[in-house]
């Protein structure tokens, strides 16, 4: 997927991020995806990571004769 430069404060807001925070990792090289700079300025995101799309739930009980509760 590529995305254009007012794109990745999209990209930056689905890691939970701000756009300034993803120009800055982009400028000093540590953005965790691939990306260049177009000649014209555009920041151009190469890759997105997949999100994680599903939950896990841990759950106990203090003793056996509790188990029915879960």
């Amino acid at each position: 997927m590529i995305l254009s430069s007012h794109e990745i404060e999209r990209w930056a807001k689905q890691q939970g991020g701000s756009y300034r925070t993803a120009w800055r990792w982009f400028k000093v090289g540590i953005l965790p995806v691939s990306s260049k700079q177009l000649s014209n300025g555009t920041i151009v995101v190469l890759d997105t990571p997949a999100t994680p799309s599903g939950v896990a739930i841990y759950a106990r009980v203090s003793s056996a004769d509790q188990r029915k509760d879960l």
